[in-house]
């Protein structure tokens, strides 16, 4: 449908513009009229009266410039005081001949012709009295200057200052009169630019009747229609654009409510079959939108937490879950970077284990939808971890006494004290006292293992100076690297905090880490460990250039019974629980150790320790 011209919004709109134009150049014509002739006032003051008076000061000045002239001849200065008078003469002619030309006041004519015929007696009377000095006769020439030289001066310098002050007075008239031109320029312009402002609002009403109060009423309805009521209609009965559109957006919103009615059932039917689904799940889940926002919380989720769907659902995780470790998953810019690998409840009078899986929910346009949280119950599995764990800690402990008497044994054996030994005896021997060992070492670090899991482990509590346990061992396990040929250095910062700990622990941990940097870098490679304050914390990092650990293997490296070999390693003499104490052992600090590995350039094992400062008594 084609709009006429004169009911179009882009004639209406050209037409207000074209007013308010019109306004806008008739106060500013009327502006300019009334400005300019104050700018003529003011030019007139600066081009007629104000370079008057300057010549006439410089005038002034070059009077008193000659009486200084004769001052410095009375006190002997001859030369000096000659060159300032004839200085001074000469340019007093020239500015002479300029105010001569510019006689602005009309009794400036007399008064110049009687500055110029007392200037030239000035002049007769000054080389009277350049003679009497130059004849040494200088008490008659001080008493002449005073009698006959200082009254033509005198009379100089208040003709100077006679038209100075005359100038001013014009000057004054005609800024006067400057400002009463200003004043009615003021009152004219200030009566259009009321009147412009009155042409404006005036215009303006008509501008909102015709075209703004239109649109805001289509907006507002198109408002309403977005938030779901889909039954309004719009009545805007105009014959520009907006009308058009109106009618346009009827037909739309029609064929919308029509589309939702088909449509409504069938989402309906979706989220309550989803809802089903998640109830139905045994695991604790709550589901977000990008603001945090609870949307859905199954039953499970409402019975460990103890909180109602019905009260928590539309509000955000802050206001309405209580445990701090859900809201921290929640807050986390990283979800999946956990602190925690198991979240421990106690539920219906038992303790249950959660291991906590985030999801991101995509969204259109790249834009974040949400999230969802699922708490997965471990507890049979933590449950049945301990029971392996007791167990291996039963067994290592009743290993212990046979080991013990075995081990004496072939001590006995070896050292001949029931009798002598063939060599392939000796040898068996060796062997079997290799394994004794082997075995005594897998049965300590399970008993420590088992220890540090259940907790049972007394952490001693004395001030560490971890700079010298790191030393100490290092100095330690110099000898198997100069063997093996690896570089080993330490690099500490020149200050670290001392807090209270156990040295040997920290030493059995980062001798671990060193005796596998060693044991994975071949012959030339280099070990470093580093020490440094990180905000409050000690940070202590063991690298090496040896092979590294490939990917799959850096989440798992931590566990028990866990060795990263090829097929062509030597049996390394462990069963992988180094790294698993040493873990137990940081996290027992309350510090977190991980590793950071990139295959044939070497790895980065990384300890972080908080230190406290140590009390000082």
């Amino acid at each position: 449908m084609r709009i006429p011209l004169l009911n179009s919004l882009r004639f209406k709109i050209g037409f207000g513009y074209i007013v308010l134009v019109l306004i806008n150049i008739a106060v500013t014509t009327w502006a300019i009229y009334n400005f300019s002739r104050i700018t003529l006032s003011f030019n007139t003051i600066l081009a007629e009266n104000y370079p008057h008076v300057v010549i006439l000061e410089r005038m002034a000045h070059l009077i008193e410039k000659h009486e200084h002239a004769l001052i410095t001849i009375l006190n002997g200065d001859l030369e000096i005081g000659r060159v300032e008078q004839t200085n001074a003469k000469q340019e007093f002619f020239q500015v002479f001949d300029r105010a001569n030309e510019n006689r602005s006041l009309p009794d400036a004519g007399p008064i110049l012709d009687n500055i110029k015929q007392t200037y030239t007696g000035y002049l007769i009377v000054s080389d009277s009295l350049y003679s009497l000095v130059l004849k040494k006769n200088i008490a008659i020439a001080k008493a002449y200057y005073g009698s006959d030289v200082r009254p033509f001066s005198q009379r100089l310098s208040d003709n100077c200052f006679w038209l100075i002050e005359e100038n001013q007075k014009q000057m004054m008239t005609i800024a006067k009169n400057t400002k009463a031109t200003s004043d009615e320029a003021i009152i004219a312009v200030l009566f259009a630019a009321f009147l412009a402002v009155g042409l404006s609002i005036i215009t303006m009403v008509q501008f909102t009747k015709r075209i703004i109060e239109p649109a805001e009423k289509l907006t507002e309805t198109v408002n309403q229609i977005g938030r779901g009521r889909l039954d309004l209609k719009i009545d805007v009965e105009t014959n520009d654009e907006v009308g058009e559109l109106s009618r346009e957006f009827n037909k739309m919103t029609e064929r919308l409510r029509k589309f939702e009615e088909i449509n409504i059932e069938k989402i309906i039917s979706e989220k309550q079959k989803s809802e089903t689904i998640v109830e139905s799940i045994s695991d604790a889940i709550i589901v977000c939108d990008s603001e945090l926002n609870i949307h859905l919380i199954n039953r499970s989720a409402e019975e460990l937490l103890n909180i109602s769907a019905k009260n928590v659902v539309g509000k955000n995780v802050t206001d309405c879950i209580p445990d701090d470790r859900i809201l921290e998953i929640f807050s986390s810019p990283d979800a999946s970077a956990l602190k925690q690998a198991y979240l421990q409840f106690k539920h219906k009078e038992r303790q249950i284990f959660l291991r906590p899986r985030i999801s991101r929910i995509p969204a259109s346009h790249a834009g974040r939808g949400g999230m969802v949280l699922v708490l997965q119950d471990v507890t049979q599995f933590k449950e049945l971890d301990k029971m392996k764990s007791d167990f291996m800690a039963a067994v290592s402990h009743e290993f212990r006494t046979p080991l013990t008497s075995i081990n004496m044994s072939v001590d006995i054996l070896r050292q001949q004290m029931v009798g002598p030994l063939t060599k392939s005896q000796q040898e068996l021997l060796e062997s079997s006292k290799q394994d004794c060992n082997r075995l005594t070492k897998l049965v300590k670090e399970l008993l420590q293992l088992s220890k540090l899991e259940s907790g049972k482990f007394e952490m001693k509590e004395d001030i560490v100076d971890i700079r010298k346990v790191i030393e100490s061992t290092v100095q330690s396990a110099q000898l198997p690297f100069n063997e093996k040929g690896v570089t080993l250095k330490f690099l500490p910062e020149s200050e670290l905090p001392q807090f209270y700990g156990d040295d040997q622990q920290l030493s059995s941990v980062i001798s671990n880490l060193l005796n596998n940097a060693l044991r994975y870098t071949n012959r030339g490679g280099k070990v470093e460990i580093m020490a440094q304050k990180k905000n409050k914390d000690i940070l202590i990092q063991v690298s090496d250039t040896g092979r590294g650990i490939p990917s799959e293997y850096l989440d798992k490296i931590f566990d028990k019974f866990i060795q990263v070999k090829q097929s062509l390693d030597p049996t390394p003499g462990s069963v992988g629980l180094g790294l698993a104490i040493a873990k137990e052992i940081v996290e027992m600090y309350g510090g977190k150790i991980w590793v950071e590995s990139e295959i044939n350039k070497g790895s980065i094992f990384s300890i972080l320790l908080p230190a406290p400062e140590v009390s000082k008594i």
